[in-house]
């Protein structure tokens, strides 16, 4: 019988990206542990961070679970999952584990889980129903789902620049072309809901990313990890993107440059079954 997996992972597994995923956790660590101290995590639970890349939240919920408590990291990747075991080691996170499958096949006990939770999951693959109905399906009768995603209708800089249009228009492209929702972030309550979850919360916020920031220069950095992609799909010449990611820099170095980050999503809800 063939076992369903889901599709390669639109942004690629090169050190520009696997750099990209280690600062993207660290920018996004405020925002996660609010959630978590929002849904409650109580010591002892036993939690899982599906699609957990390098690092994702482990550290955060391996604090709230306590020694009596069983973090899994669950990442289909090898590289990441590798390198989220070595992490994990260097942390000394004795209550943590990885497990390394795809996330629509796990292989894990269903109904297993006090939280089941991902970070910037969703927003990358085509089966997102199949997802959330998989990670509905990993969670104990009473447990929680939560789910942190983008959506980049708030995504600009003021003054606009033609550089930041044309670059965001051609990652926008092979974004989607891949699979990826960059607008998933609107529809995570609404999901959550078709699927017969209750007690559902959601918050939005966006940052206003300053000189020095990772994110300020987000939209460069997403670019470098799909240039490939890009190029051989023949969106945009070569010397045009490097011109590009120049002007952009130079536009985005002023401190009189305003950006407006992605909305960041955030989205729970509980198992009622």
């Amino acid at each position: 019988m063939k076992t369903e997996q889901s599709a390669d992972y639109v942004l690629g597994g090169t050190e520009t990206e696997l750099s990209r995923l280690r600062a993207q956790a660290k920018e996004y660590e405020a925002q996660s542990r609010w959630l978590l101290d929002t849904i409650s995590v109580p010591p002892g639970s036993r939690v899982i961070d599906v699609g957990c890349g390098p690092i994702g939240i482990l550290a955060l919920l391996a604090e709230k679970v306590g020694p009596e408590g069983e973090v899994v990291g669950l990442e289909r990747e090898p590289r990441f999952a590798e390198l989220a075991r070595r992490e994990v080691a260097r942390q000394g996170l004795l209550n943590v584990k990885i497990v390394e499958a795809d996330a629509l096949a796990s292989g894990l006990d269903k109904g297993s889980f006090d939280l089941v939770h991902e970070r910037l999951v969703m927003v990358n693959v085509p089966e997102r129903r199949q997802l959330l109905q998989e990670m509905l399906s990993l969670t104990a009768p009473g447990g929680t789902i939560a789910l942190e995603d983008i959506d980049n209708v708030s995504w600009l800089c003021e003054p606009g620049h033609e550089s930041w249009d044309a670059l965001i228009k051609v990652f926008h492209e092979v974004f989607q072309a891949n699979g990826g929702d960059p607008f998933i972030g609107r529809r995570l309550p609404s999901m959550m809901r078709e699927l017969g979850m209750v007690d559902i919360g959601a918050r939005v916020q966006a940052e206003l990313p300053q000189p020095g920031q990772y994110r300020r220069t987000h939209l460069i950095s997403l670019i470098s990890s799909v240039r490939e992609k890009i190029l051989a799909k023949g969106l945009i010449e070569q010397s045009a993107l490097d011109t590009h990611i120049g002007a952009l820099q130079q536009h985005l170095a002023d401190p009189n440059t305003v950006v407006i980050d992605k909305l960041l999503v955030q989205s729970w809800g509980r198992n009622p079954v």
